[in-house]
């Protein structure tokens, strides 16, 4: 089954903070306070958007994570990830293609993905 639906979107506002793991499929917005591991399936068109001004303690895994908030965890992105401006990780950041602009930071080891899990 192909499905080309960019709307099937999910976001936790600003005022909001989950205590738990959360599994997502589709895209996932951030503007809260997650303290729990976030995963979505790593052989899915999942993205993971972690919005400036929130904050996530916790383990990441999926196909594509955007960072401008802080996360204090390991990070496992089987496509990509990408830190913005102002992103700031405190772990280790498994990746298969990795993108830093400038004013970012990470306090952790960057670990290249070497395997098929891209195509």
């Amino acid at each position: 089954m192909t499905t080309r639906n960019s709307s099937s979107a999910s976001l936790l506002e600003q005022n909001v903070e989950i205590v738990g793991d959360i599994s997502f499929n589709g895209n996932l917005y951030i503007q809260g306070r997650v303290n729990g591991n976030i995963v979505a399936p790593i052989d899915s068109s999942a993205a993971l958007y972690i919005q400036s001004g929130s904050e996530v303690i916790g383990e990441l895994r999926a196909p594509t994570v955007i960072v401008a908030g802080k996360i204090a965890g390991d990070v496992f992105a089987s496509r990509r990830i990408s830190l913005k401006a102002g992103a700031e990780v405190i772990g280790n950041i498994h990746y298969a293609e990795l993108q830093i602009d400038e004013g970012a930071s990470v306090n952790g080891i960057l670990t290249y993905l070497n395997g098929s899990t891209t195509g």
